[in-house]
């Protein structure tokens, strides 16, 4: 017992750092942050490891502690939206509510990934035990060994699309109509930019980002065209390659802007380091947000540009 209890806590930690790498491949983490995610997924993994001792000697009373752990990690999720709302003000590209929610539900749902993968490693062991005469040692190898894949399948199942899934991304020119009309590929109107420094700036260290919906797809516009997917894309490219301005430019935030002719999105992009490749992987990798999705459903079977729709 004392060994697979163990080993159950061991492998929902371990499953905590594996989802920690998709974590930080999408949101920038602190170290302090990283501290108490570990410390809250070995108390999620002592309570899933505990749970089927719990249940093999009927103490059905212990599993009241199951819903104070998941009142405790809603308020994980309730505390990291409250943080990330009140930092909203001091970054020169805000996350958005959209985001900010996204993270949140995040840190509360891979707690419950820890306590499943306890939970199903510690079964497995005492399932083994009871239905088939094989050793202690092999029986513990084998329970590791399924947990560690069920960590990996945890991931998998929970891994999120990205902005590359369903539209394409193209770098486009930025160039100025009527002297002062900021215009990005085929789209102008985006903004007036009154005065000449700004304009150069622009035209010396800005890039031109088109994203496309791919196949024509009226679903995959309306995900790009939801206003928290547009400021995910915004933050997602501010926080990987920083932003060419000061607090007192407001005229080189980003703002996304639709293209009616072909349902596309536009954006001009002021990044620290001019690099067009870098842009691009920046924007594919933007996580499609649960806000963005289930809207225009009417409209799957559309393409756009043709006249009659289909």
């Amino acid at each position: 017992m004392d060994k697979i209890f163990f080993i159950g806590i061991v492998i929902g930690v371990l499953t905590r750092l594996i989802m920690l790498n998709l974590e930080q491949k999408q949101y920038p983490t602190q170290p302090n942050v990283l501290i108490a995610q570990l410390v809250l997924a070995f108390v999620a993994s002592a309570l899933g490891a505990l749970l089927v001792p719990a249940l093999i000697e009927r103490s059905y009373t212990s599993i009241t502690f199951l819903s104070l752990a998941a009142e405790q990690f809603r308020q994980v999720r309730e505390n990291r939206r409250d943080t990330l709302t009140e930092l909203e003000d001091k970054q020169l590209v805000p996350r958005g509510n959209a985001l900010i929610e996204e993270i949140a539900k995040t840190y509360e749902v891979r707690n419950y990934m820890c306590i499943i993968s306890s939970f199903f490693t510690v079964a497995c062991y005492y399932l083994i035990t009871s239905e088939f005469k094989i050793g202690d040692n092999i029986t513990i190898l084998i329970s590791t060994a399924f947990g560690i894949v069920l960590a990996f399948i945890l991931k998998k199942m929970i891994k999120r699309d990205s902005i590359g899934d369903i539209a394409d991304v193209k770098i486009v020119d930025i160039a100025f109509e009527n002297n002062s009309i900021l215009k990005v590929g085929s789209l102008s109107g985006i903004t007036n930019v009154g005065l000449k420094s700004e304009r150069e700036k622009f035209l010396k260290h800005g890039i031109g980002i088109e994203i496309i919906p791919k196949d024509k797809n009226y679903i995959n516009a309306s995900i790009i065209q939801d206003p928290g997917q547009r400021q995910t894309i915004a933050y997602n490219l501010y926080s990987r390659l920083g932003l060419y301005r000061q607090k007192n430019e407001p005229v080189f935030t980003p703002i996304p802007r639709r293209n009616p002719e072909n349902e596309s999105i536009v954006i001009a992009y002021l990044p620290i380091e001019k690099n067009e490749e870098a842009v691009i992987q920046a924007v594919k990798s933007t996580p499609i947000v649960s806000s963005a999705r289930g809207k225009n459903i009417a409209l799957k079977n559309y393409v756009i540009g043709r006249k009659d729709g289909k």
